[in-house]
């Protein structure tokens, strides 16, 4: 079922005008005929892939050649000598008591007392200790590596690939088109009637 959509204020008949139009009492603009055209079609060329785009791969292998070295047959060895430090016997003067103030209350040859702020010098005494003329050390002695000759083979050249790139094929192709779609429509006749007011919507 097909739903036909007539947008107000356009008002049409509700019945299929059959033979004149005049037939069953349409009145002027009152009544509408149904009309069809049908799609016009035209033929276009396009271009079409017929083959995508692609890579090929070609590989080389690896090259490899001999190469001779000297090699490891026993390590190196280091043997550790150590030399005790020098020590040596030093004598310091160490402060016992830092010099300070005292408060002095004396008598004078008249017998009255004499207060006076006396400074009493710093003490000393002598402390020794070792200190450390030359520090411990240990020398290292050492017994050189012993070397053989030998051939190894080595990779001169990494196996490659390579990669040849073929474009996309294409081929011109014509089909139909669309040019213009059909219609089918309601249009209004002339002629009188008493055909009723359609509706807004009407289903055929």
């Amino acid at each position: 079922m097909k739903t036909y959509f007539i947008p107000l204020p356009v008002f049409v008949a509700a019945a299929t005008v059959a033979g004149s139009a005049w037939a069953g009492g349409c009145v002027g603009g009152n009544c509408y005929q149904r009309v069809t055209t049908p799609p016009v079609y035209g033929t276009v060329q396009e271009q079409v892939m017929v083959s995508p785009p692609r890579a090929v791969a070609y590989r080389t292998p690896a090259e490899y050649g001999e190469v001779v070295e000297q090699v490891v047959t026993r390590p190196a060895r280091t043997y550790a000598r150590e030399i005790p430090a020098v020590t040596q016997t030093v004598a310091e003067q160490v402060m016992v008591q830092p010099a300070r103030k005292v408060w002095s209350v004396t008598r004078d040859v008249y017998g009255r007392e004499i207060g006076c702020w006396v400074v009493q010098p710093a003490t000393y005494t002598t402390q020794y200790r070792q200190v450390v003329v030359q520090p411990g050390r240990v020398i290292y002695e050492t017994e050189p590596a012993e070397y053989a000759t030998v051939r190894r083979p080595v990779q001169i050249r990494a196996a490659q690939t390579y990669y040849q790139s073929i474009p996309a094929t294409y081929a011109t192709q014509t089909r139909e088109v669309m040019v213009q779609p059909g219609t089918d429509g309601w249009q209004p006749i002339g002629g009188g009637g008493g055909y009723p007011r359609p509706r807004q919507y009407l289903n055929w």
